[in-house]
């Protein structure tokens, strides 16, 4: 694995999975262009299952998690 994969190790120490940010997340993906990616690939990618992803599905995943978490986070500071 590349060293840059390690940078962000704080950050995702912190960051909480939870359903609501799962179905964000995935409500997201919706809006993007191209092909939908699999109930597998969101299961790796979020921890409750073991394997592998494609790279490219992987930053398209962490995008819609990213946007996700601004979106809960906007969210709770409203509140």
């Amino acid at each position: 694995m590349c060293a840059d994969c390690f940078d962000d190790d704080d950050e995702v120490d912190q960051l909480q999975i939870t359903q609501e940010l799962i179905y964000h997340a995935r409500r997201i993906e919706e809006d993007l262009s191209g092909e939908l990616l699999s109930e597998d690939a969101w299961a790796i990618f979020f921890g409750s299952k073991s394997g592998s992803i494609v790279w490219a599905d992987h930053e398209r995943m962490a995008r819609c998690r990213e946007a996700a978490t601004t979106l809960l986070s906007m969210h709770s500071a409203r509140i």
